[in-house]
Formats: C-alpha cells, structure tokens, sequence
C-alpha cells in the first residue's frame, strides 16, 4: 500500500487516500500481487463508501440551499434523531 495510508493503523481518513488503495490494489492485479476476487472485493468497499460520500454531499449542498447547516461532514443521523431506541 501506499507510505500515506499507515499500514499500522489500516485507516484510510481521505477520499485521496482511498484513491491510492485502488490504484494500488489495480497494479496489485497486474502485477499478480492480488488476486482478482480480493480486487473486486475492494472495489465494491470502495463503491459503497463512495456512494456514501456522495449521498452526504447532495443532503448537505441541499441543506445549505434551504438554509440548513450540517454540523460536522460524516454525522449525517439515520433514521429519526428523536428515536433513541438503538442507544438503549
């Protein structure tokens, strides 16, 4: 993997970072280092978080359009706030 993601932590923090991880798990595939199942597995890891991102960022540029703020990018709430049956 790359020097910027820590091997020791295993913690991809940016969409840059993430980038790298594909692309290296793409030279991983060619270069025969990685097989093709685990490649593919990567990629739809990756697909799925970056749908995600993708997803928050339209609620917030919606929210700033009504005049809504979000407090903090990545604590978008699921489902109703007021329920807190899952914290019980």
């Amino acid at each position: 993997m790359s020097k910027i993601i820590s091997k020791a932590s295993g913690e991809i923090k940016t969409t840059g970072q993430l980038r790298i991880m594909l692309v290296n798990a793409a030279k991983g595939v060619l270069n025969g280092d990685l097989d093709l199942d685990k490649a593919m597995t990567l990629h739809k890891l990756a697909k799925n978080i970056s749908e995600s991102l993708y997803s928050e960022t339209k609620i917030a540029m919606f929210r700033n359009e009504i005049g809504e703020t979000m407090s903090k990018f990545g604590e978008l709430p699921l489902g109703d706030e007021s329920d807190n049956q899952l914290e019980k």
